[in-house]
């Protein structure tokens, strides 16, 4: 095949990379670089690269416009996914790759009678080829050529493969050159882009009104307090004396800040000789409730009598082997006024803390067997 020297992806001006083998001759080789210099011309660069190094060396990044590969004679060698991405990393952003590359016809895979030992060395066909670029990261991949391999073709790639005992007319039709031409995205690998409807259209500017010069200002002069404000005269203060009312401008006497001697609030514990506050009617109730406590025996192990018990609305407890009601006189005054509600309204450290609810003025207490042992040891 004769080497894809003036491919359409060669132009004037261009950096090419062209890739050659240790197979091909070194007069096949000075030709195509000859060719594509005569192309890109002073401006324009060739340089050379061996096919089996592609995939070890450092290639430097974004650098060549093309890349021509496979074209020198014989184009023996597959192109593997390494080879493939070293050489879209060599190239600029919307670079063209010329590929030539040995495949198998459509009839030899069809037919499935081909050697094993060149199954070895062609493992892809035309459609497989296409779709490893693609997945390279290259695009607009075109089947630019494709015709069979002459028997003096084939006779040199099964030289360059090293296959014996197969036999160069046996193998007529059966292995095709394909070149394709591919190119590298307009974007390097990682690239960010402002999605087209994520842009908001700019509103048209209305008229421009001639500009008033704005007088300059330090801003530190317009947050500074100045230690001389109180004498400016045109400095517009607060007077002090206005927010404050007639009241309170009125000095409390000793006997307005004093406790009072008499009532709630004061500080004595015992009501007056004359007490018109209220604290005798309530030492006169503490000693009453005192006193029919104390008459009330509860030194019998008997029920409640039947005027003392307190009937209960919400359950109607009694007598029973179980509660017992205990008199008003004898019961604690509750602090909170919620004891009697059950254990959701009482307070953390209430006494009823697992009794069941009872009208105000009741106390439930387990009687009975509750307040016995299960087992007798």
């Amino acid at each position: 095949m004769a080497p894809v020297a003036t491919s359409a992806l060669v132009s004037q001006g261009h950096k090419v990379l062209l890739v050659g083998t240790a197979s091909a001759s070194p007069s096949d080789l000075t030709q195509a670089r000859d060719s594509i210099i005569s192309t890109v011309g002073t401006q324009g660069s060739v340089n050379f690269e061996q096919f089996d190094r592609l995939a070890t060396i450092p290639l430097p990044a974004s650098t060549y416009n093309t890349i021509v590969t496979g074209g020198i004679a014989p184009s023996a060698y597959q192109h593997s996914s390494a080879v493939l991405a070293a050489l879209a990393k060599t190239l600029l952003p919307g670079g063209g790759l010329s590929l030539t590359e040995p495949v198998f016809s459509a009839t030899a895979r069809a037919s499935g009678s081909l050697p094993a030992s060149l199954t070895q060395v062609l493992e892809r066909s035309v459609a497989d080829l296409v779709s490893t670029l693609k997945i390279s990261g290259f695009v607009e991949v075109t089947v630019v050529g494709q015709r069979q391999a002459s028997e003096k073709e084939v006779e040199g790639l099964l030289k360059v493969w090293g296959v014996e005992g197969v036999s160069v007319a046996a193998l007529d039709g059966q292995i095709e050159l394909v070149e394709i031409s591919a190119k590298k995205p307009a974007y390097e690998l990682g690239a960010a882009a402002a999605l087209p409807w994520a842009r908001k259209k700019a509103a048209p500017a209305p008229a421009a009104k001639p500009a008033v010069p704005a007088p300059s200002v330090k801003k530190t002069a317009v947050w500074t307090i100045s230690a001389n404000d109180d004498d400016d005269e045109d400095a517009e203060l607060e007077d002090e004396d206005d927010l404050l009312d007639a009241i309170d401008l009125v000095k409390p006497t000793k006997e307005q800040l004093a406790a009072p001697e008499c009532g709630p609030n004061s500080l004595k514990k015992k009501k007056c000789k004359n007490c018109s506050c209220g604290m005798e009617e309530e030492e006169e109730e503490e000693v009453e409730v005192t006193s029919a406590a104390m008459d009330v025996d509860t030194s019998s192990a008997g029920p409640v009598p039947q005027e003392a018990i307190v009937s209960s609305n919400a359950n109607r407890w009694k007598e029973s082997a179980i509660t017992e009601v205990v008199p008003k006189a004898l019961q604690p005054k509750s602090s909170c006024g919620n004891c009697y509600l059950g254990d959701a309204f009482r307070c953390g450290s209430c006494p009823y803390t697992g009794m069941p609810a009872f009208q105000p003025g009741e106390k439930v207490q387990l009687g009975g067997s509750m307040l016995k042992d299960d087992i007798d040891f």
